[in-house]
């Protein structure tokens, strides 16, 4: 950094390739758990990981309320879990059985409800 501390072009490529490095594979996963589940009426997944608690976390989105209590009712909120880890292994993320992962269910209808249709502010 230089000396009136404002980050160096250099800075930014180390940022950009470190958070590339934390975020490798997730793209695919998210796609993969999509496709499988979406006709479970699975809407987005998001990914992410912190090098601080060695954690996952992963945030799996359908499209309604009921639907998110229906999917813990029967099991499929555990299997979306389990095809996560074996997402994320396929990925070169660790040994699925070895892996942090922390999973929560929600809903784009919660999404839209209390924020505003904003998934940035859920997330945050």
């Amino acid at each position: 950094m230089s000396q009136n501390n404002i980050p160096s072009e250099e800075d930014f490529a180390r940022a950009k390739a470190y958070m590339e490095e934390l975020d490798a594979g997730f793209d695919k996963v998210s796609e993969n758990i999509k496709k499988h589940y979406g006709k479970d009426n699975v809407h987005k997944v998001f990914l992410f990981y912190s090098p601080k608690i060695d954690t996952f976390g992963a945030y799996v989105f359908f499209l309604k309320n009921d639907q998110v209590d229906e999917a813990k009712k029967s099991g499929l909120s555990s299997q979306i879990e389990e095809a996560i880890r074996n997402e994320l292994e396929n990925v070169g993320r660790g040994d699925r059985n070895l892996l942090k992962l922390n999973v929560e269910f929600d809903s784009h209808e919660n999404v839209e409800k209390d924020y505003e249709g904003d998934y940035y502010d859920r997330l945050r």
